[in-house]
This record gives C-alpha cells, sequence and structure tokens, in this order.
C-alpha cells in the first residue's frame, strides 16, 4: 500500500505535517488549487526515505520548544513517543479553568499531593511559572486580586496544551496534556455551531472536563442562565462536536468556597441530562485559591480531580500502528493526525 506525499504552496500552510488545511478547506485533496502531490511513497520505503533522502521529501525545520505552551504538532510528536492522556476542557470566561491548572502544578511541584502523586516533569514549565507570577507578588499583607491573568490565543484555529508528567506512589507515570482555552471559545460555541470543528480535539480526550462556577447556579438571578448554558454546552458536546459517549465527563465545579465547600444542588441536573446524552458524568466540587474566610483548604479538591484524570481513559480506536522498539503500538485517531 502506498501513501501521497503533499507540498502546498502557500508559506503558513503545514498540511504535509499535520493534515490540516490553512484554508479550512473541508477536502483540500481535492478542491485546494495550492496543494499538489509531490511523491508516493509505499509503507515499506517511507521510512528508508526518510532517513537516506530517497525522495525529495521537506521535513519540518527542527526546532527547541519554548517551555510556553505545545501546539498541535508538538502534541502529536508527543503522543507519538508515549501514551499521553489529553484532558479535554470546556469552560466560559472566568470560570477558573486557567487557575485550576495553575493550582494543579502548584500542588504537584509544592509536594502537597503526597505521596499519591508527584511532579515528573514538564515540557512547558515556563508557561506554569508564567501563570503563577501573580501568587509570588505579595502587597500588603496578601495576594494580589487577580490570581493568574486571563487566556488569550493568537491562533484562532488550533488549541495550546500545557503539558504535565506526574507519578503515583506504585510508580505508575502519567503524562498529561491540559488545553488551556480562551472563554470566548466556549461562549461562542454556544451561539454558533460553526465552530464545533474547533473541538475536534475533544474527540481524542481521555476525559472531558465541564468547568462550572458554583456561584453561579446557587445565586437565584443567574441560576436559570447558568442551567441553560450548560445544557446547551451538552447538546453541543454530543450532537456538534460529536465527543464518543465512552469519554467520561467531569463536572468541575468552581469557587465552591463560596458555597460552603460543596457544589449546589442545580448541578445534579446538568449530571442527568448529560446522563440523558448517553455520558457519565462525576462531579467534583473545587476551590482551587479560596477566598478569606474560607472554611475550605488551599486546592481544595485538586487531588479528586487528579484521580479522575488519570485513571479514566477511554477505549483506543486503532487506526495506525507503528513500532517502538520491538513492540507495536495503537493509536488514537487525533485530529488532523494518523
Amino acid at each position: 500500500m502506498s501513501r501521497q506525499v503533499f507540498t502546498c504552496s502557500k508559506q503558513d500552510c503545514t498540511f504535509a505535517i499535520t493534515g490540516t488545511c490553512v484554508e479550512s478547506i473541508d477536502d483540500p485533496t481535492r478542491k485546494c488549487p495550492n496543494l499538489k502531490v509531490a511523491d508516493s511513497l509505499s509503507e515499506s520505503d517511507e521510512s528508508f526515505a526518510n532517513e537516506e533522502g530517497s525522495h525529495a521529501i521537506k521535513k519540518p525545520p527542527r526546532h527547541f520548544p519554548t517551555g510556553l505552551e505545545l501546539g498541535m504538532f508538538d502534541a502529536a510528536k508527543l503522543m507519538r513517543s508515549r501514551y499521553t492522556r489529553v484532558i479535554g476542557v470546556l469552560g466560559q470566561a472566568e470560570a477558573g479553568k486557567t487557575c485550576l491548572f495553575t493550582s494543579l502544578y502548584l500542588q504537584l511541584t509544592g509536594r502537597h499531593l503526597c505521596p499519591r502523586y508527584r511532579f515528573a516533569g514538564s515540557d512547558t514549565l515556563i508557561g506554569f511559572e508564567q501563570r503563577a507570577r501573580h501568587l509570588r507578588d505579595w502587597a500588603q499583607g496578601g495576594v494580589s486580586e487577580q490570581v493568574v491573568d486571563r487566556t488569550y490565543l493568537g491562533n484562532s484555529r488550533s488549541p495550546a496544551f500545557l503539558h504535565l508528567t506526574l507519578q503515583e506512589e506504585s510508580g505508575a507515570r502519567h503524562d498529561l496534556l491540559l488545553p488551556d482555552l480562551p472563554g470566548e471559545w466556549t461562549t461562542r460555541l454556544l451561539s454558533d455551531a460553526s465552530v464545533a470543528e474547533r473541538f475536534g480535539f475533544l474527540r481524542r480526550s481521555d476525559v472531558v472536563l465541564l468547568v462550572l462556577e458554583a456561584p453561579q447556579f446557587a445565586n437565584r438571578r443567574t441560576r436559570n442562565n447558568a442551567l441553560t448554558d450548560a445544557t446547551h454546552l451538552l447538546s453541543r458536546l454530543s450532537n456538534d462536536i460529536r465527543v464518543p459517549t465512552s469519554i467520561p465527563l467531569v463536572l468541575a465545579v468552581t469557587k465552591c468556597d463560596e458555597t460552603g465547600g460543596a457544589a449546589p444542588q442545580e448541578v445534579q441536573q446538568i449530571a442527568n441530562l448529560a446522563a440523558g446524552h448517553g455520558y457519565s458524568a462525576s462531579t467534583v466540587p473545587l476551590a482551587v485559591f479560596p477566598r478569606n474566610g474560607a472554611t475550605v483548604p488551599l486546592g481544595f479538591g485538586i487531588e479528586a480531580l487528579v484521580a479522575h484524570m488519570s485513571s479514566a481513559c477511554a477505549p483506543l480506536t486503532p487506526v495506525a500502528i507503528e513500532e517502538v522498539g520491538n513492540a507495536s503500538r495503537s493509536y488514537m485517531k487525533v485530529r488532523g493526525y494518523r
């Protein structure tokens, strides 16, 4: 069996590497005028061609990651080297997604989750440290009011990932990819189904977190809007993004320090609706950076959330077999990669 190798005349196009068209054309191999067939390789001679240069294949330039975030290419490269759990995340602006990831990083590196979990490395240390810098800015005896900066992405089509490796007490190691998406992406998804494809990576997730704000459900003035948005989000997840029902959902309920450390009972309605779509949903109350006077500890709920992220694993659908050492390994399809 042979496969075609494509090149594109567009300077910024990475279709030959990612399989994703920079012009967002549905079937670029047939419809894109800029895409050309460079060559056709058989499976038996592809590795030889790459090493010996017997075919004119333009390789991507070698580079060192910045340590801030991983793009889709770097994430796929990591997943080809070892099994990596992709943690899908959806949540509107100021729901606490970036705070959640920052707290997870600080809890691990500060050894607050020992002995059950230990920090074992990260390819995005600078990115985590950048997000945590406000926590090190003390003024008038306390931490600044804004704990972390809001997330903004320059590329409106492609997600960026933070990476963590953690080790369990048993010795098992887990690589986690955490997409730190702007809340505006989720808000736009609620109003416009056409942007659902930018969330296609959720179909490869091992677990999907729906980040919900506890005060929004507890307050009578905002409760109905919060329930409506969460209901609509579940519909988008099932009908438009088409996340398989085999992937577990976690309702990550943030800011529970404002509701006594528990998720409001209205959140159970969302769990029931998720079950109606065929998903298995768990609820985890969180208060990662409690306000002054809160009765819950710093990082409340993080260990329970890590347990879900490290144990949940959707069944793999083999779409490609690669030789890794002496063993073959099946990889689940990542959008744009095989």
